[in-house]
């Protein structure tokens, strides 16, 4: 599975060929979204182009090569890494040659029935290189458009076989296209300047082009840009008087991987962040001396819990931003290295004081640990940690890359035996109803089946069996008690 980052620009004027160039602003702004590889397919007088590598952006794209991607429309993709990440054939865009053209597609998210698909599609003929859930779907489009007479036929086709999560964006000769999933669980948003129109996965990538966002993509939407402007329609299988039930945000986007100046379904990430801080605070109180926020994402939830405790707020840690989000590093051996490189204690905010720290989430434990650690080793009396999420108890079959339940740290430790392993004075989560009613502003419903197991896209028939269902004792904390079976 892949939480990565998507981007689209399509200027209308084809003399306009600096695409490319749009696009890497675009994918730099949304680099935090995954590290291991990153890609532009351009197009330049109705062929399609693609630079793909492993590396960050700016290891990827020099002037060099930008200056080789010549066109006036473009999409773009950030990916970080699970399965086979040494291979570079992995990355994306895909692009491919079918009879009816090339067609190049950039994904986030992940299909929970492609195996059955790709198993469909090897018996027709079909022959896949990669592993990638965007390759199937692209090979569904090109088999639908023999038959399809428009492009959106052909993806309302595909939408119809294929189950889960995804924000797609899709580079034609013709055209650059943006579809989202029907429970809109990975975001995709519009914007526009006065040549140009994007798509992207957060707004700040927006921004970051000079672009003004101009609205979310709505859950199940195809839209259509092209010389003849911006077209739109809907594929609405659970449709109420023609419109789509309330779409379902991945609650995670707002706890961990959004940029805090990004905007998703109306919601501020940052204030979202600072409520869920307020509301902490309000759930579980401490007395210390001190609050500091977890660099990145969990300083503006600390700034919420200081300011509602009235205790002073610190920032206690530096983070070196030359090393890659610690949770999505592809090894435990990596993860264990790149913590204690990632963070640096402040040690005279640190020395002698009761710390409070909040941090956005506990996943495995590893970082945690550690970082405790760090604290105490720089003078920290006590640490009392206060988590803005509640635990992670499911895995997410939709795009992030969680662990399995056996790597889930909350899954299989009770809460105080959590603290002792993360070597913490105290610890305590916000409530699944404290982390709901942060979410101000938000105009949709949230997925939030990583801390309740409610899939709303279904899940892998293979993973169904495999779950162990956990009875939450009050508050959100996991019981001791987990039930083994389906549900």
């Amino acid at each position: 599975h892949d939480e990565c980052g998507v981007f689209g620009y399509f200027c209308p004027d084809e003399t306009k060929t600096d695409a490319a160039r749009h696009c890497y602003l675009g994918l730099f702004a949304l680099q935090h979204r995954g590290q291991d590889s990153a890609g532009i397919v351009v197009n330049h007088n109705g062929k399609l182009f693609c630079h793909k590598e492993k590396g960050l952006v700016v290891e990827v794209f020099d002037d060099l090569t930008l200056n080789m991607l010549k066109g006036h429309a473009a999409i773009g993709h950030v990916r970080y890494p699970s399965v086979d990440a040494d291979n570079v054939i992995n990355a994306q865009p895909l692009l491919i040659k079918s009879r009816k053209g090339q067609l190049a597609m950039a994904h986030n998210g992940a299909i929970t029935n492609i195996p059955e698909l790709r198993n469909k599609l090897e018996e027709q003929g079909a022959i896949f290189q990669t592993n990638s859930d965007a390759e199937v779907m692209l090979s569904l489009i090109a088999r639908n458009m023999i038959v399809a007479n428009r492009i959106i036929d052909a993806i309302f086709m595909m939408m119809a076989e294929i189950k889960g999560a995804y924000a797609l964006t899709i580079l034609t000769p013709d055209a650059v296209i943006g579809v989202r999933d029907p429970d809109g669980i990975r975001p995709l948003c519009i914007g526009k300047s006065e040549q140009a129109y994007f798509f992207a996965s957060e707004s700040c990538a927006i921004d970051a082009v000079g672009g003004e966002f101009v609205r979310d993509v709505l859950p199940g939407e195809i839209v259509i840009i092209d010389q003849d402007g911006v077209h739109s329609d809907i594929f609405a299988p659970e449709a109420v008087d023609g419109k789509n039930p309330p779409g379902q945000l991945c609650c995670f986007e707002f706890v961990y991987f959004a940029r805090p100046d990004s905007c998703l379904d109306g919601a501020d990430v940052s204030e979202v962040r600072k409520e869920c801080g307020r509301r902490l605070a309000m759930e579980h109180p401490v007395d210390a001396d001190i609050v500091i926020g977890a660099p990145d994402s969990g300083m503006m939830a600390a700034m919420g819990y200081a300011k509602t405790m009235n205790i002073e707020y610190e920032q206690g840690l530096l983070k070196n931003r030359y090393v890659g989000r610690t949770f999505i590093q592809p090894t435990q051996m990596q993860r264990e290295i790149s913590v204690g490189m990632k963070f640096a204690p402040i040690k005279h905010a640190l020395r002698g004081k009761r710390v409070c720290m909040i941090d956005d989430s506990i996943v495995r434990g590893t970082t945690m640990r550690r970082i405790v650690g760090l604290l105490k080793e720089a003078g920290a009396t006590e640490v009392h940690l206060r988590i803005a999420c509640p635990p992670v108890v499911y895995p997410c079959f939709y795009g992030v890359d969680t662990p399995g339940q056996s790597e889930l740290s909350a899954c299989h430790l009770t809460k105080d035996e959590l603290q002792k392993a993360v070597l913490a004075d105290s610890l305590e989560f916000l409530s699944l109803e404290g982390l709901e009613a942060s979410l101000v502003g938000l105009n949709c419903r949230t997925c939030s089946a990583c801390l309740n197991g409610q899939y709303p896209a279904g899940m892998p028939e293979e993973s169904r069996a495999q779950l162990r269902y956990i009875d939450l004792a009050g508050g959100g904390y996991p019981a001791v008690k987990i039930k083994e079976g389906t549900k």
